[in-house]
């Protein structure tokens, strides 16, 4: 292994090693206001520079989500000095989540009415960033002139491809899947194309445990709400990425009459399912979510491959980013702390 590469593998688990831990998520989970939650990571945490410029008696939602983000993004950069190559398939990547998760959120505000308040929203580093330009995505009135402004990004033949009925209304979820059926196959792509050996099926394990469980997820969702009906439309929203879970498999969820008998399917037949045990339904996306959490820490603990590391650092960071907005929003609408608690995936 080469000196870069080695200072690369040792600087992911140092920067892994500043993990929240589970009486910091505990100490969270019993604050009562979003201001105590920003004082909190402010004084006891790794994010207490990225929420440095925040006043902790003035804060909002969008404010710390916009410092986490930007935090995700810097440890990306730093990483990235190490090993160029390894740098550049991860920032791009990560660029792509991160834009596609502010076309969701604003395709969420247009949807009901309030596309003037993107602008609010959105992370200040964002500005006509990597191609999007959210200040023209808070001008749009509608769904073709926000497509309009999607016009010379990767994701404007995806998004022009939505149909959209008289009343200008949008199918959301065929949207969200087909924007991370681009992300899961760039990913597949770049993995392919670069890497080999244990690296390249490490990687195309935590792809395809997220591709899988994604596509499980949607299919118990649909079932749920839909029952029997629309299996072309349930089987167009899973993702062409077999794994562990046979197409075989997946066809006969896909058959399933109803979400009890898709989740018997999946814990009886599939590599995931021993892993259930005894769940309550309503938090099942939850559930699901620390399967592939147990998955991606074993290997950033236990990989030797500096890429490998680096990826499953983002991973994480992503999740620890993701359960902290859960925690702010459980706050913020006073829910309590054991129903938080039950919507996380750190413990």
């Amino acid at each position: 292994m080469s000196q870069a590469s080695n200072v690369l593998l040792t600087k992911s688990r140092a920067m892994f090693g500043k993990r929240l831990t589970g009486q910091n998520i505990s100490e969270l989970l019993n604050c009562q206001t979003v201001t105590e939650v920003a004082a909190y990571l402010k004084n006891n945490t790794h994010y207490a520079y990225a929420l440095r410029n925040i006043d902790d008696s003035n804060v909002h939602r969008g404010q710390l989500e916009a410092a986490l983000d930007e935090l995700l993004q810097s440890q990306l950069a730093a990483l990235s000095k190490y090993r160029v190559d390894a740098g550049e398939y991860m920032r791009t990547f990560m660029v792509y989540i991160v834009q596609i998760r502010e076309i969701l959120k604003f395709l969420r505000l247009l949807s009901a009415g309030r596309a003037s308040e993107y602008v609010f929203a959105m992370p200040t580093y964002f500005v006509k960033r990597d191609g999007l330009d959210p200040i023209r995505m808070a001008q749009a009135k509608d769904y073709e002139e926000f497509l309009r402004t999607m016009s010379g990004t990767v994701f404007y033949k995806i998004l022009r491809s939505v149909s959209v009925d008289e009343s200008g209304a949008f199918d959301y979820t065929m949207i969200e899947h087909a924007l991370y059926s681009h992300l899961f196959n760039y990913a597949e792509s770049v993995i392919e194309k670069h890497f080999h050996g244990s690296a390249r099926e490490d990687l195309l394990g935590l792809l395809g445990t997220r591709s899988e469980l994604n596509s499980f997820l949607n299919i118990y969702r649909f079932k749920k709400y839909y029952g029997a009906c629309g299996e072309d439309l349930a089987r167009s929203l899973v993702f062409d990425f077999n794994y562990k879970i046979s197409k075989r498999t997946f066809d006969k969820m896909l058959r399933a009459e109803s979400a009890e008998e898709v989740l018997a399917i999946f814990r009886s037949e599939t590599f995931y399912g021993k892993e259930l045990g005894e769940i309550d339904e309503e938090y099942i996306d939850q559930v699901v979510n620390s399967i592939s959490y147990k998955r991606v820490r074993h290997l950033m603990r236990f990989s030797t491959d500096p890429t490998v590391a680096v990826f499953s650092y983002l991973l994480l960071s992503g999740i620890e980013r993701r359960d902290i907005v859960t925690i702010i929003e459980g706050v913020r609408y006073r829910v309590s702390p054991d129903e938080i608690a039950s919507m996380i995936t750190i413990s």
